[in-house]
């Protein structure tokens, strides 16, 4: 298998100057970054000089199991983590098993500076009426359910296809505020295109969920394995269903502006193991012209 860990490092560079790894001779050797900012996604490295099927990683309390490949005599698995946007600064041990021995790194956690964005939408967006309440706690259900789903069967490969050509109209992890009320951070990135527009995959995958949602509005979620699902929001039109394969750069919807939204765009949200990260970085670039 043609070793992906040397087609992502381009791509993701910045992410991986690899500053923890085990010592010299052990087994299995594991390769991390020195630190990550809250809210960004990181990518790993495990491998072993014996023969294995797959590796584990725990990270955040959780285990998360990658098959191996074999490549220049060693057995390998990448796994692509996020670092949650709410984490308290200090230090987090990552752990990686290929069966009876396991290798550890401490990655430290630092902030970076999110600015504040303030809109107006309608306000039931703000305040939702007691008659919708039972459908947004389905909506969260339904959500849960999609991004629970886990294979060890690598889809994606980055960096990610770009969905639309669009510029950025709000970045990820800005705090947001809404007609005057504070409220949470934005765990996407907005991008800006016309309605109508074509939406397209950021990499192979499965759709998950395929459904309108009261505040996402028309949503599709793919999850393309080892943890890693993108989230497509407020289209006009879904043009996939639950349980479709789509490939890399295959439309899967139109761009709209249904749900709580202030106009047609974009919002995509990368996941990694459940957890929302920044996607810009991951993101092809767009030449030009």
């Amino acid at each position: 298998m043609k070793n992906p860990v040397r087609a992502l490092l381009p791509a993701l560079l910045f992410l991986c100057v690899f500053g923890a790894s085990a010592s010299a001779g052990a087994t299995p050797l594991l390769e991390a970054p020195d630190r990550v900012a809250r809210g960004d996604a990181f990518l790993v490295l495990a491998s072993s000089d014996r023969p294995t099927q797959r590796f584990t990683f725990s990270w955040g309390g959780k285990d998360y199991a990658a098959d191996a490949y074999q490549d220049g005599g060693r057995w390998q698995a990448v796994m692509l983590l996020g670092m949650p946007l709410e984490e308290k600064q200090g230090r987090r041990t990552l752990i990686v098993r290929d069966g009876g021995e396991s290798c550890a790194a401490e990655i430290a956690v630092f902030d970076r500076k999110r600015p504040v964005q303030k809109l107006s939408v309608d306000k039931k967006y703000v305040s939702p009426p007691p008659e919708v309440m039972a459908r947004i706690r389905e909506d969260r259900r339904k959500t849960a359910r999609a991004l629970a789903v886990y294979s060890s069967r690598r889809r994606w490969t980055a960096p990610f296809v770009r969905p639309v050509e669009g510029g950025v109209s709000s970045l990820y992890g800005l705090r947001r505020v809404f007609n005057g009320q504070p409220r949470g951070f934005h765990k996407g990135l907005d991008l800006r295109s016309p309605a109508g527009t074509p939406i397209r995959a950021c990499a192979d995958g499965v759709v998950t969920l395929a459904d309108n949602l009261y505040f996402s509005g028309n949503a599709v979620y793919l999850d393309h394995g080892l943890g890693v699902a993108t989230a497509y929001l407020h289209m006009s039109k879904i043009l996939v269903r639950p349980g479709d394969s789509v490939q890399r750069g295959q439309v899967i919807g139109l761009v709209g502006a249904t749900g709580r939204v202030t106009g047609p765009h974009l919002h995509l949200t990368l996941f990694a193991q459940g957890q929302s990260v920044d996607i810009l970085p991951l993101l092809e670039k767009v030449e030009k012209r």
